[in-house]
């Protein structure tokens, strides 16, 4: 039986992949035999080969980088069952048995995307237009700007006055 990868990040759709013999390979353009679409995932992130009882995974110069165990993927690595590959901010796992991503997937917590944007409503605004970081307008700033350039034109002119009547 062919090894699946499932995507366990949460709220990225996909999958489950089959990993059968040959070589797949792993991006956000189409034609990926192992197509997620995110935008921390590069055209054409890494490459698993599988053969031989063996499955081996290549970062192919991604910009965003793969890791396992939070390692750095530097060069062709081997995986198998149970392995959390992450590429971009997208965790994916390698399982043998879809009898058992189920349980696996109550057993490993369900990673997050990444932190989510701000947004109005998350401080109790219901109109997103309306942020909650705006300036308020007040009508003393603007009396207090008009009064200043008077005074400083008043001045001015008291300055220009004493000077050319010396």
């Amino acid at each position: 039986m062919a090894t699946l990868l499932y995507i366990i990040t949460e709220g990225v759709q996909g999958g489950p992949f089959e990993l059968s013999e040959g070589t797949h390979i792993l991006g956000s353009a189409e034609g990926a035999g192992i197509l997620v679409p995110d935008t921390t995932i590069s055209a054409q992130h890494g490459q698993f080969t599988v053969g031989e009882g063996q499955i081996v995974y290549q970062d192919l110069g991604s910009q965003n980088g793969s890791f396992v165990s939070e390692q750095p993927i530097t060069e062709a690595v081997a995986l198998s069952a149970g392995h959390v590959l992450q590429a971009g901010n997208i965790h994916l796992q390698l399982v043998d048995d879809p009898n058992v991503v189920e349980s696996i997937k109550r057993e490993t917590a369900v990673i997050s995307a990444g932190p989510k944007a701000i947004e109005p409503t998350d401080f109790g605004s219901k109109d997103s237009i309306t942020s909650p970081f705006a300036t308020k307008s007040s009508g003393w700033l603007k009396i207090y700007l008009i009064a200043t350039t008077i005074i400083g034109l008043i001045a001015i002119g008291a300055l220009v006055f004493i000077l050319f009547m010396n």
